[in-house]
């Protein structure tokens, strides 16, 4: 498990599945990262996210019809709100009804400012809906010609509490008031054998059009043919054609005959299909989608001639394949007697078993005696089925928040279940998240066939060429213009479809003697200027009907409970928004009974579960339970509160019994405000309720000013109540709100008040974060631990700090470079939009690589993480490079290259060749610029400028900068012979420097060139200037007295980091590294250590590469894989918190709060 900045905060290895399911789970800290969350398995990933929200109450649904007329002058639309439990809403509606079009044609040549829209608002009425008709003159319907639609985005603002919620929806603009669709047809015909098919009449609405006369018209060869035909109940015609003298294109098209002039409302082009004896196979097609486990007869005619068959009275075995999932399913003949004639039809039964859903093919072919073989082929859409019969069901369909229900569960025998129930609010949230078989089936692999591996087209007729057509003023909602010459193919000829193709199309590879298809042909000349095709009828748009259905039930007005005598009601506090997350196995007997309590929460439970057995997985369909109870009080709390500020808190008192109540106030109270009331109306009972919000010492509450605390309550409505509260503590804090129906006096009109003998008494306890204000400023303390060691840390906070707002958690990782690792694209709080900062997240990516490979740590995943890094880095840098090969800050925006900048480049690209492609003229063009800066001296020119010279690092003079160029060359792998490296080096030994940075950069360019003597003198140098103190080693240039109110936080000036490590790299890259100088060095590193930020970084560029590079060359180094280790953190509190390190979880983040 990685979390939003790459840490790996929990892993698992060799997990040993349970019937196929591992349930795993890990705490998210108090305070987590927000953002997505990645789960990895086996190279599998799943994203969750963490994020700060409030769960939403309600939801909205908007209803507008299907479709509309170009010529309807009105759109009606509901809008609705339902509570999650289904319940109205009652609030205020605003939406805007917005005319959307995607590429149009504009007649009057004109494009539209902006989208044309109407605003509607309302209130919703006493069954949560809102309903108006909008009037449609505004919207210039008819100057459009192409895919139009109007465009519905509401909100619904509840009433008392503020809340919101959203929706969007759209309804299409129909020019043709009939649609009219083929069904059960096939787009190749085959001379000799009946055409048929189905046509399908609709209106715009999608509703069915029976008693209708169409008009079928069979074009052939300039040819008409008129069939009337009327469509029955449902809408439909079927028809049947001779095809005996069919030959080439045809084409069918269709209009009502009722419409004047005579309107063609679709068309439908067919080809034929190539037999040279003409002789064909022929399977009916099946549209409707097949049910699992359910055989299916298939409809196969034939028509084989004379001339194929010959003279041989011998019987044909007909083979057909059935095609799923890129495999070859099963194989099925069936065998003609020689006495079946050259005509006729037969039957054949296909068993539909899950391993052909979703969607199979079925091939069949014959060879006829003559050599040639004739097939033909189906699509069957199957039922996505799963093999393990499974259900889930609650024992009843709605409970009380509390009360114990039965979760009844069905599955193959010695199924392992997995049940899930989550609040409906989070569905609302994020729909997609359910599990269902479209998901399950998606997880499989698509089977495809790529045309890399199809053959060639036999035959090249017809190439794309280039012509010329009339120019078509295409405007879109901005002016474009488009070119006047096009790329347009051929007039299609008359393709035809043969055997081969057949085979080709089904992925299929034929090997064969036999014919399968016709000799090439020389393709026709460019014949004239052709007309635009006109509309197929498989081109009618999908259109989504949101039925009566789709409207949430109303329930019942009460729940119906035994008179008895009532206890002393329960809190509700249980408010999970994942209710049951179990597993549970079923038994021998594939069933099984579980109790469950239900929560507190007055919502819709949906319950979902999947199973796996032997026989394979079964997932049951949600179901549905409601929690719910005809009085309530509901909180409408925010997702966090700043301390010691005042917010206003929302309560609200639902009433779904069938009495009304009135409220009225009965004063404030010492603990919160006592609230109480009854009922008007003829022949209703009357009873009083009191509302209190309970202060603590948590929260302080106050009435607000001119708040009403009076009126009535009738049955379906609600009254909300608010107060002021200021929190005084941190954390999260319970509020206490209950509402209580108690007898008195009062009434509305002459009723007599009435106390229900259940559930007169609601009590909500909810948990509300109370955050601290002021800035967040985050500190880190590192510490290195070898083996058998402590360490006391005393965290010092500022004097200003907010009171109860500090907290400290503790990270352990077993490898030295772990942290960084996790971070590479986080080292710095600093943006990379410039050439220097951008080399801070690609340099340390090669010196993390270098360590992993060899420590024989880096696995496939971190090393396509850092060369993802690497290649964006360069991709990025490239940006700003000069001519002249250097490299500065804003690139070609500045007026020369810097030298620094070009020698960072220049080494970290030369490093990084060994990971990612780099191009060497980038890294030559780069040297020989450098080379051209140096003097006859040996040293080298500061040319250009930096954006911020402490990116440099403690580089600031003639000699240092030397020192640095010298050091990018010897690392970039020219020797020390080379005659530019040689005359710098010369400089450096020249140049006499008390300056210690420059010094540390010296002992580690003379190490890099193998001059052992003037190496050791800098570092004995060096060694006399050093820091030492509780076991650490540094350099500083400046003793500065620290101010004692400042706080003693590890926090180095960059300078100093920089030059301890290369003080550091400095004993590292002696010839031989003797036991005393790994002693030296390991107490450098733990000074560094403490200098780390929280990601792994230092606070700078230079200094974080620098200090990573040494870092990862002295973990290289001293790696061990051996040995496990526990790291016990104590406090003075007793806290006690052991971190077991091993080397399966050396990289893993430990974090403990």
């Amino acid at each position: 498990v990685q979390d939003p900045s790459g840490n790996r905060i929990a892993q698992w290895q060799e997990v040993s599945p349970r019937q196929g399911i591992v349930d795993l789970s890990f705490p998210l800290a108090a305070e987590p990262a927000l953002g997505n969350y990645v789960i990895e398995v086996e190279r599998k990933v799943q994203v969750f996210s963490v994020e700060e929200y409030v769960l939403p109450k309600f939801e909205v649904t908007i209803h507008l019809p299907d479709a509309l007329l170009e010529t309807d002058k009105k759109l009606p639309i509901k809008i609705c709100g339902r509570y999650t439990y289904g319940k109205p809403v009652q609030g205020k509606v605003q939406a805007s009804l917005c005319q959307s079009f995607n590429y149009v044609m504009y007649r009057l040549f004109e494009v539209p400012e902006r989208e044309p829209c109407i605003v509607i608002s309302g209130q919703t009425e006493k069954n949560g809906c809102f309903s108006t008709e909008a009037m449609l003159d505004v919207f210039k319907v008819a100057e459009y010609m192409d895919d139009l639609h109007l465009q519905v985005q509401a909100s619904l603002v509840e009433d008392g509490t503020g809340l919101e919620q959203r929706n969007t929806r759209s309804c299409k603009i129909l020019r043709d008031s009939l649609i009219i669709t083929f069904e059960n047809t096939n787009e190749i015909y085959k001379p000799g054998i009946p055409y048929t098919g189905t046509m399908v009449l609709k209106g715009a609405d999608g509703a069915v059009v029976p008693g209708k006369e169409l008009l079928l018209i069979v074009n052939h060869e300039g040819e008409e043919m008129t069939q009337t035909l009327l469509t029955d109940s449902l809408g439909r015609a079927f028809f049947e054609l001779e095809t005996s003298g069919w030959n080439g294109r045809v084409t069918l098209n269709v209009g009502v005959s009722a419409l004047t002039p005579r309107l063609s409302l679709c068309c439908f082009l067919h080809c034929s299909f190539f037999s040279a004896s003409k002789s064909f196979l022929q399977i009916h097609r099946v549209e409707k989608e097949l049910p699992c486990e359910q055989p299916q007869q298939l409809l196969v005619d034939y028509i084989f001639t004379k001339e194929a068959l010959k003279t041989q009275l011998a019987s044909l075995d007909v083979v057909f394949l059935v095609l799923a999932k890129g495999n070859i399913a099963s194989v099925l003949r069936k065998e003609l007697p020689a006495e079946a004639g050259v005509r006729g039809s037969f039957s054949l039964e296909l068993p539909i078993s899950l391993e052909l859903a979703p969607m199979a093919k079925v091939l069949g072919y014959v060879v006829l005696p003559s050599g040639e073989m004739v097939a033909d082929s189906i699509k069957l859409n199957v039922a996505k089925c799963l093999p393990n019969k499974v259900k889930v069901t609650f024992s009843e369909d709605r409970a009380l928040p509390g009360s114990e229900v039965q979760l009844q569960l069905e599955a193959v025998p010695g199924s392992l279940c997995a049940i899930r129930a989550v609040d409906r609010s989070v569905l609302l949230m994020k729909p997609e998240a359910e599990l269902n078989k479209e998901a399950v089936y998606k997880l499989l692999p698509e089977f495809d066939y790529p045309g890399s591996i199809q053959d060639p087209p036999p035959c090249f007729p017809y190439p794309w060429i280039y012509f010329d057509i009339p120019y078509v003023p295409m405007l879109q909602r901005r002016s474009l213009r488009y070119s006047r010459r096009h790329l347009l193919p051929y007039p299609l000829p008359n393709i035809q479809m043969d055997t081969s193709k057949l085979f080709q199309n089904a992925a299929l590879k034929l090997f064969t003697n036999a014919k399968t298809r016709d000799a090439c042909k020389e393709p026709p000349a460019p014949p004239a200027m052709p007309g635009l095709p006109g509309p197929s009828a498989n081109m009618q748009p999908t259109r989504a009907r949101l039925g009566e259905d789709s409207v949430p039930v109303l329930m019942s007005p009460y729940i119906k409970v035994d008179a008895a005598p009532e206890e002393s009601p329960v809190p509700r506090t249980y408010f999970p928004e994942t209710w049951l997350w179990d597993l549970v196995p079923v038994g021998e007997e594939g069933s099984t009974e579980v109790t469950v309590t239900v929560p507190d929460t007055i919502t819709e439970w949906k319950a979902g579960m999947f199973c796996t057995a032997p026989q394979g997985l079964g997932l049951a369909s949600p179901t549905t339970l409601t929690a719910f109870k005809p009085f309530f009080v509901e909180l409408a709390l925010p997702y966090s509160v700043v301390r010691k500020e005042a917010f206003t808190l929302v309560a609200t008192v639902f009433n779904y019994l069938r009495q009304c109540l009135k409220v009225s106030g009965a004063g404030e109270e010492a603990l919160g405000l006592g609230v109480s009331g009854g009922a008007s109306g003829a022949m209703a009972m009357v009873w009083q309720v009191r509302v209190t919000l309970e202060e603590s010492s948590e929260l302080k509450v106050s009435a607000i000013k001119d708040e009403e605390y009076g009126g009535c309550i009738c049955a379906d409505e609600a009254k909300t109540f608010r107060w002021g509260v200021r929190a005084t503590s941190l954390g999260e804090v319970n509020v206490t709100v209950s509402t209580e129906a108690l007898e008195s006096k009062e009434s509305c009109g002459n009723e007599v008040p009435v106390v229900p003998a259940q559930g007169r008494v609601d009590t909500v306890i909810k948990p509300l974060l109370v955050q601290p204000g002021g800035i967040l400023v985050e500190k880190a303390h590192n510490s290195l631990l070898c083996q058998e060691a402590a360490e006391e840390i005393s965290l010092d906070v500022p004097a200003n700090i907010l009171e109860g707002s500090q907290r400290a958690h503790v990270t352990v990782m077993g490898d030295i470079m772990g942290n960084a690792l996790q971070n590479l694209d986080h080292l710095l709080a600093m943006p990379y939009g410039c050439g220097e900062q951008n080399m801070v997240h690609f340099a340390p990516n090669i010196y993390i690589q270098q360590y992993l490979e060899k420590s024989n740590q880096l696995r496939p995943d971190i090393r396509a993480k850092a060369q993802g890094f690497l290649q964006s880095g360069y991709q990025r840098e490239l940006l700003y490079k000069h001519d002249d090969g250097s490299y500065s800050a804003f690139g070609k925006s500045d007026d020369s290259g810097n030298t620094w900048l070009t020698a960072f480049v220049l080494k970290s690209f030369g490093q990084a060749r060994a990971y990612v492609a780099i191009d060497e003229r980038h890294i030559t063009d780069a040297l020989r610029w450098l080379q051209e800066q140096q003097r006859e001296d040996g040293c080298f020119r500061n040319v250009g400028k930096l954006f911020n010279n402490a990116l440099q690092g403690g580089i600031s003079n003639d000699l240092s900068l030397s020192a640095y160029v010298s050091a990018a060359m010897l690392e970039l792998g020219l020797p020390a012979t080379d005659p530019k490296v040689s005359l710098a080096l010369q400089c450096l030994e020249a140049s006499p420097t008390d300056d210690l940075y420059t010094q540390g950069l010296l002992a580690y360019v003379f190490g890099l060139a193998g001059r052992g003597d003037q190496q050791r003198a800098r570092l004995q140098s060096l060694a006399q200037h050093s820091v030492s103190a509780d076991g650490q080693l540094y350099w500083q240039r400046k003793v500065k007295a620290e101010p004692s109110s400042q706080i003693k936080w590890a926090e180095a000036m960059p300078a100093e980091v920089e030059m301890t490590s290369y003080v550091l790299l400095a004993y590292l890259t002696q010839p031989e590294v003797s036991s005393d100088d790994l002693q030296t060095a390991s107490q450098i590193v733990r000074w560094l250590i403490r200098q780390q930020n929280p990601y792994g970084g230092f606070a700078s560029t230079q200094d974080t590469v620098v200090a990573l590079q040494a870092l990862a060359k002295y973990a290289a180094l001293t790696y061990s894989s051996n040995g496990d280790f526990t790291v016990t953190v104590t406090s003075p509190a007793g806290t006690k918190q052991d971190f077991v390190l091993q080397k399966s979880n050396r990289l893993v983040l430990q974090k403990a709060a």
